[in-house]
């Protein structure tokens, strides 16, 4: 365990050294995290919890222009009784989609638990496609994790990153927050490797 940290620490100490030195390289760091997938109609949109809305707003979208006719909100415990999916899907119908359109996956707690918990309910409605909602900085990791675990049952994953997001490529490095988003997923990126996840 203590290799993991020592590793996890020099690749902190690299990043923090071009943070300081090459700022096109930074913005090449940032950009790379992002992935998108041409849209294509599929069964169901996903939509991953942890922000603030900007991706129930962005799934809410699709779903309006008829990318699909469901929507699967995963996320588990946010406080007391209550999941993230309970707060999206509530966040949905206030944008105007009928709560017979919307699935739940409440008991999830990471990228990982997005995918695997999701995966029941995405095959128990025979959903072959999906479309997966979520930041843009954490678009290339959520996709290799639910290709991972939805590949194996022929399903296809289509990832979307939220357009106008937050969180801007040029300059992230010169924001408190968007340098926090690139850090951690640096950092869960390196730590599903050494997973093999």
């Amino acid at each position: 365990m203590k290799k993991v940290f020592f590793r996890l620490f020099f690749i902190l100490i690299l990043v923090f050294g071009l943070y300081a030195f090459h700022p096109l390289f930074l913005h090449q760091l940032g950009s790379w995290l992002i992935v998108s997938d041409p849209l294509e109609r599929a069964d169901v949109i996903v939509v991953l919890g942890g922000e603030d809305g900007e991706r129930v707003r962005a799934a809410v979208a699709l779903y309006k222009q008829g990318y699909a006719d469901k929507l699967l909100m995963s996320g588990g415990p946010l406080a007391w009784r209550l999941s993230y999916a309970q707060v999206m899907k509530a966040h949905a119908g206030f944008l105007g989609v009928p709560a017979k359109d919307v699935f739940m996956e409440q008991g999830s707690r990471s990228t990982l638990e997005n995918a695997y918990f999701s995966l029941p309910i995405v095959r128990k409605n025979n959903f072959n496609k999906i479309i997966l909602v979520t930041s843009p900085t954490h678009t290339r990791r959520a996709k290799q994790v639910f290709s991972k675990a939805f590949s194996e049952y022929g399903i296809k994953v289509l990832v979307y990153p939220v357009p106008n997001s937050k969180f801007k490529v040029p300059g992230w490095w010169q924001r408190h927050e968007d340098t926090q988003q690139v850090f951690r997923e640096y950092s869960s990126l390196f730590y599903y490797w050494l997973k093999r996840y």
